[in-house]
């Protein structure tokens, strides 16, 4: 965005904004003008974060975007024109946009980076591709989903064109990273995108009319509360928002109430008009413990619900913890994104062993290795557990099983057998805790003791950009660094490993001071794990398994075959998975999921005589 004519101080100075900044106001109003401001001269820059994995991501998408500039380049050749991006200045826009009327009035096949000006709004449209006798807008988004910034920008030029009048196709997509485009009526979005514009104008009006800088806390201007623009304010302000656990409807019922800080709320004495008392009470001991925590330096926690502790299993001998470290950015194709590159494995020997991946075929070999280790490991101990701490573990291995076809109903076993122990829905439905996060490095402070974290892993980010440079250095032929990135990347996962270990035996502690003895669940062991039948391993081995070699037409077809013959089985599953998941996990985790209906109360009008 930037000031067209005259400055601050005239009142004919207009403001033109782009598609991007409609999606930064639906993002966050208070970071757009403190943006703004600083182009105005009315504050400070606003300092960029130094983020390794978001450089990484506009560079894939760059990469995506140019794969797709190939695609339609090999099928339509010269029929593809190109605008160039032009310079950010009034008279470059104008320029662009006359060039790319002109363009369209030639009808080609496709016009890349369309220039759309209307004298206040910018943008420049991937793809306007040709459609029957309509053009349809597409835009590439390396995500595997629609964000909604994403369609008020393709509902933006498709109103921009249709008023250059150029004939506008019915729908408009998005090519998603993994190369599915989506389509959405073009008719829908318009309206909400107009709404939109509207509002983002009168915003950008108004703030330059003010002649002062944006002011936190304003209530015109909407604030996410959690961007780099945000936060800093946030933890100056002591927001109830700091809490752990707090949403933002809790907090807005709070503000309502005259509860507006951290301090404030573990001060306050209820009850709360709009939330239920046993949430004020959990949300009251949660900022008490964190103003004691903070005030004093000392880790503090209390035990909410020492019931909710006999979800843990007793100890076995056998029991492992299993850490992953993914990449969710790692691709070889442009189309299947996301690699478990490291697999930990810690046992109660204090053995640690390190599964490693660094394209699909190692990643299909690594996934059956594993199986494999637990296979044995139960069979040696049947009442031994998988322990972890978050989904991540439990969703990977459904996805790995579903990716490659193998070991579905070995972990299908796992999860009805309860041998995968997530720590996490456990730790969240017995404690309250000084931290203002559950994650299990802000847990650490509690039972690590002078063990704490150190070294340049110390995060699932950090681990993702350091196995980036590992490969990198590698490429570069620079293996003794390379061998130095990877030991630091073994020694982050194996910490995370002992101290999923040392979180279980502090919970298991706790449970004992607590007269909590029921600690051996009987696990639903189900039916046994069914062997595969001799058609079914007949069709595999001539299949292949699609990752390691390349498939004649024949083995794709006997593949789909064999895929189909477990489709409906397959197909059951995620429900009864998500169902038990949830189970597990505390309702404030889930209970506004789409698709779940969650009774707070109930009252029995009739009750039929026994």
């Amino acid at each position: 965005m930037f000031v067209a004519s005259g400055d601050a101080e005239e009142a004919e100075a207009r403001v033109i904004y782009s598609a991007s900044d409609l999606a930064a106001a639906s993002r966050c109003e208070y970071a757009l003008l403190r943006s703004f401001d600083a182009k105005l001269g009315r504050g400070p820059s606003v300092k960029a974060v130094d983020d390794d994995l978001l450089r990484r991501t506009i560079e894939l998408g760059d990469a995506h975007e140019q794969r797709v500039l190939d695609d339609f380049i090999g099928r339509y050749g010269d029929g593809v024109v190109r605008i160039g991006r032009p310079a950010y200045t009034l008279a470059a826009f104008e320029a662009a946009a006359h060039a790319t009327a002109q363009a369209f009035d030639r009808r080609p096949a496709v016009v890349y980076q369309a220039a759309l000006f209307d004298d206040r709004f910018v943008g420049f449209a991937d793809f306007v591709v040709a459609d029957g006798d309509r053009y349809r807008v597409l835009d590439t988004k390396l995500a595997r989903r629609a964000k909604i910034q994403a369609l008020l920008q393709i509902a933006g030029y498709a109103d921009t064109l249709r008023s250059m009048g150029v004939p506008v196709a019915e729908t408009a997509g998005l090519i998603l990273g993994d190369r599915t485009t989506v389509d959405y009526p073009v008719d829908d979005l318009i309206p909400v995108y107009r709404q939109q514009r509207d509002r983002l104008r009168d915003l950008l009006d108004a703030h330059l009319a003010s002649g002062a800088p944006v002011s936190w806390g304003d209530p015109t201007v909407g604030a996410c509360m959690r961007c780099e623009c945000c936060v800093p304010n946030v933890v100056a302000d002591d927001d109830v928002l700091l809490v752990a656990g707090m949403r933002m409807t809790q907090r807005d019922t709070l503000m309502a109430e005259g509860i507006g800080t951290v301090a404030d709320l573990a001060a306050s004495t209820g009850p709360v008009d709009g939330m239920a008392a046993s949430t004020f009470a959990g949300l009251r001991t949660q900022a008490r413990l964190q103003v004691q925590q903070r005030d004093t330096g000392v880790p503090q926690f209390e035990i909410a619900d020492a019931e909710a502790l006999g979800a843990l299993p007793a100890k076995n001998p056998g029991d492992l913890f299993f850490d992953f470290e993914g990449d969710p950015l790692w691709t070889d194709d442009g189309v299947t994104w996301g690699l478990e590159y490291m697999w930990g494995v810690l046992d109660t020997a204090d053995h640690f062993t390190p599964l490693w991946a660094d394209d699909r075929p190692s990643e299909r070999k690594t996934f059956t290795e594993f199986l494999k280790l637990v296979r044995k490991r139960r069979e040696r101990y049947p009442d031994m557990h998988i322990y972890h701490y978050a989904a991540y573990e439990r969703t990977k291995l459904l996805a790995l099983a579903a990716r490659y076809g193998v070991g579905e109903d070995e972990v299908d076993d796992l999860l009805r057998a309860d041998v995968l122990v997530d720590l996490f829905p456990i730790v969240r439905s017995s404690l309250r805790v000084g931290a203002p996060s559950y994650s299990l490095k802000a847990l650490e402070p509690l039972y690590m003791g002078a063990e704490l974290r150190s070294g340049e892993v110390t995060n699932a980010a950090a681990s993702i950009t350091e196995y980036e440079r590992y490969r990198t250095l590698l490429d570069e032929g620079r293996a003794d660094e390379a061998a130095g990135v990877l030991k630091e990347i073994r020694d982050y996962n194996e910490y995370d490993c002992r101290s999923t270990r040392r979180l279980r035996d502090w919970l298991l502690l706790r449970a004992f001071e607590c007269g909590v003895t029921h600690l051996t669940r009987p696990a639903e062991k189900g039916d046994p794990v069914p062997s595969l039948d001799e058609t079914a391993q007949t069709l595999m081995d001539f299949a292949g398994d699609g990752v390691s070699i390349d498939r004649t037409p024949e083995q794709t077809a006997v593949a789909l075959i064999q895929t189909a013959r477990g489709y409906l089985p397959r197909e059951r599953k995620p429900y009864w998975w998500g169902h038990f998941q949830r189970l597990n996990h505390p309702v404030d985790e889930w209970g506004d999921t789409s698709g779940v209906f969650l009774v707070e109360d109930a009252v029995v009008e009739h009750a039929p005589r026994a």
